[in-house]
């Protein structure tokens, strides 16, 4: 595979898949068609996928991409089928733009094209949910009419054209449609999603299945009444029912602002081998259209091609994550029982691996040992692991907790911007309305509740000690000058007998702890909310635990004994023995603004933020650990990419009352979806003579009313129409099984068609 270099894009690659075959030796001529846009915008570039043209005509199209100014990317697929989706894949692999939109090379643009679709990303909001995407119509145009777009004035072809679509000017229009594969994606997301199914063989099918995973996940519209039918075409759909009817709705919200392309007319050649293969990915795309549905069973992510390979030893939703994988290039799981550190760098450099990925990197010796040697040498590596925040995960490349550079004051102690001091503002009392924790915990009752319940004396001062498992990563290797957890609990110990007079120390216990934490003389806080606790506390202490971030939040004094990531001066106090908690007491207190700058560097840059799927299980020592079974990321940042949000979604934004469902809308105004209790059925009286024919009760037409114009014994002409309506229910059935099902007027054949699909 052979790729040309080009000037980063800046914003919208335009992928344009092609391969020369002797049927289509006009391709040289059309890849050119997106210069008829004639103001491209310099932040759209376009690149042309060769899916294994040979050599001379690869040639040939690669001089024309150099002498036109686009990319071009040639894929040594020649002894396979042209797949338009290994093109497309390979173009969001390879491309370097956060939008890429995909273009079959017939397809004309109008002057300012490119312009509106990077403007309509905005409105659309691309970068504020990665799910978001567009779709173009496709008006399809006569042979002659292609030449007259050609000849007409550029600033007049768009509006030309589409009057001729309005007018039904069958003379220059072969159809149209709003439900197509011309789409803009974000690229990170495409990627994430795993583009089109690789099982798709040939043409067909493949843009439409990955479209309707988007449109399941994106939650725009209501889903139509059984989804899963083929019903109809993107055209003549005029009930809310089949997935064509929402598929074509995204195409219709561009087709109203007037952004639409052209097709130019060519010769199509349908032999057995491409309707033998269509007929097959249709039975596949329906079989995974129902997995995605039932199970959520999409392709694996595809990874980008500049981000390498990356060596990972867990297989666990951390590292083979979907959202992230993308960014991390080619993942090859080896356990580290089968990485020997006395030839593990040399193995990373012959193998050709980018970077190590490390979940927790203290996991045990063996992975210590390693994570120690790619540190030593200089390697490039990553730490995946939970945040301190609630639902928060960094990808690290500069180590794990306390040991990691990232948190370094010169990362964070700048100036906020306006900005970023509103959202971490927003976060921070959303967090604490919300009741955000880490682990599960009791449920709230307040601060004024909880000091009644605890017994704790008018006007006396809390401090809250938070206890952490004793065989947790930061207690086994960064308690620092405590030296360990049972001096800090020795510590506690002594505190309720050496505070002064006016405190009183309340300890609680972790969450996932069996034991009580049995501290004489303080204040049981086990079965108190976290939250709660932090709410009334005048002040907190701890090793190292997380806590203290959240703490931070809350504006009070953070006290810690062991090496914490969060332990800067000025933000939190280190402490080590009695004397040195009630020096703190009296004097430290957090400077408000170094507090909110480091806040603000976890909420707005370091941070990744998710939705976790956790269960508790059973440990060894007969507690109990939270197991992270799914991380569904919302705003993702990994360092050197694009930040990437997504807004996930509990229900749809655009109901039924929007002009765009005007074509499924009934006289009285409600939408058509298509749920009858009984279809068409008109029937004969016996001896009825012409015309006389009634509808049984619960019946309809699909037009809504019965016909009443066909004679019990009709003429030679109507026999002939009825011939022809034979032929045509022999072609629906051979070519739509379950709509010809559907559609019978005979009640058995309804109950086969209903069972063979679900929704």
């Amino acid at each position: 595979m052979s790729h040309t270099t080009s000037e980063p894009v800046m914003k919208l690659t335009v992928a344009i898949p092609v391969r020369w075959s002797d049927e289509r030796t006009d391709i040289l001529e059309r890849v050119a068609y997106p210069n008829l846009d004639g103001s491209v915008p310099p932040q759209v570039r376009f690149l042309v996928v060769d899916d294994g043209s040979p050599a001379d005509p690869a040639r040939q199209l690669h001089e024309t991409c150099v002498r036109l100014g686009f990319d071009y990317l040639h894929l040594d697929t020649g002894h396979l089928p042209f797949s338009i989706g290994r093109a497309r894949n390979a173009a969001a692999q390879h491309g370097t733009s956060p939008y890429l939109m995909f273009q079959d090379a017939d397809l004309m643009p109008y002057p300012g094209f490119y312009a509106d679709v990077l403007r309509e990303c905005a409105v659309s909001g691309l970068d504020a949910s990665a799910d978001n995407f567009l779709m173009i119509g496709v008006i399809y145009l006569t042979r002659r009419a292609t030449e007259q777009f050609l000849a007409t004035e550029p600033a007049l072809r768009r509006q030309t054209f589409i009057h001729r679509l309005l007018v039904d000017d069958k003379t220059a229009i072969e159809k149209f449609s709003t439900g197509t594969s011309v789409t803009v994606w974000r690229r990170d997301y495409f990627l994430a999603s795993g583009g089109n199914d690789a099982e798709f063989n040939g043409w067909g099918y493949e843009d439409l299945e990955y479209a309707t995973r988007a449109i399941r996940r994106r939650k725009l519209f209501p889903l139509p009444s059984e989804f899963a039918l083929d019903y109809r075409n993107f055209q003549s759909v005029v009930e809310y029912k089949g997935w064509k009817s929402v598929y074509r709705l995204f195409g219709d919200l561009t087709f109203q602002k007037g952004i639409v392309m052209f097709h130019a007319w060519h010769p199509v050649e349908q032999d057995s081998r491409y309707m033998a293969a269509r007929a097959k990915n249709r039975k596949l795309f329906e079989a995974k259209m129902a997995a995605f549905r039932d199970k959520g069973i999409e392709p694996d992510p595809l990874p980008m091609a500049s981000a390498g390979r990356s060596l990972v030893m867990r297989e666990n939703p951390w590292v083979m994550n979907r959202w992230a994988t993308p960014f991390l290039g080619e993942l090859v799981h080896i356990e580290e029982a089968f990485l020997p550190p006395e030839n593990f760098l040399r193995f990373l450099t012959e193998s050709g691996f980018s970077r190590v990925i490390f979940h927790n990197p203290y996991a045990n010796d063996a992975v210590r040992a390693l994570y120690q040697q790619v540190r030593d040498a200089g390697f490039p590596y990553m730490v995946i692991e939970r945040g301190a925040l609630p639902g928060s995960v960094f990808f690290d490349p500069n180590g794990f907790n306390a040991d990691s550079d990232s948190y370094h004051e010169r990362h964070w102690n700048h100036a906020l911007t306006h900005e970023e001091r509103a959202a971490t503002r927003e976060y921070i009392t959303t967090s604490i309305i919300n009741e955000a924790s880490l682990e599960e915990q009791p449920e709230r009752i307040g601060p004024i509740a909880l000091r009644r319940k605890l017994k704790i004396g008018r006007g006396k001062r809390v401090l809250v000690a938070f206890l952490q498992r004793p065989s947790d990563t930061v207690i086994r290797h960064f308690c620092g000058p405590i030296g360990s957890y049972d001096n800090f609990i020795r510590l506690l110990a002594r505190l309720p007998y050496t505070l002064p007079s006016d405190w009183v120390l309340v300890v609680k216990q972790h969450p996932l702890e069996s034991a009580a934490s049995g501290v004489l003389g303080a204040c049981d806080g086990d079965k108190a909310n976290t939250t709660d606790l932090l709410d009334m506390c005048d002040a907190m202490i701890t090793i190292n635990s997380g806590v203290g971030v959240q703490g931070l939040m809350f504006g009070k004094p953070v006290l810690h004994c062991g090496d914490a990531f969060y332990g800067w001066p000025g933000v939190a106090c280190q402490v080590v023995n009695e004397e040195q908690v009630n020096t703190s007491l009296r004097s430290f207190t957090p400077d408000a603004e170094k507090v909110e700058r480091f806040l603000s560097y976890l909420v707005n840059r370091f941070y990744s933020f998710a939705r976790f799927t956790t269960r508790k299980v059973a440990w060894e020592d007969g507690n109990f650990m939270t197991a992270t079974t799914a991380i569904d990321y919302y705003v993702l940042r990994v360092p050197g990419h694009a930040e990437m949000r997504r807004e996930i979604r509990d229900k749809v934004e655009v109901h039924g009352t929007s002009i765009l469902f005007d074509r499924y809308r009934k006289a009285d105004g409600n939408i058509n979806t298509g749920l009858i209790a009984a279809p068409a059925r008109v029937t004969s009286k016996p001896g009825a003579k012409w015309g006389s024919h009634t509808v049984e009760a619960g019946s309809a037409t699909t037009s809504g009313q019965p016909d009443l114009t066909t004679p019990a014994h009709p003429p030679l002409q109507v026999r002939s129409a009825r011939a022809g309506s034979l032929r045509r229910k022999l072609k629906k059935l051979t070519k739509n099984p379950v709509m010809f099902f559907r559609d019978s007027t005979i009640g058995l054949f309804r109950m086969v068609g209903n069972r063979m699909i679900r929704d």
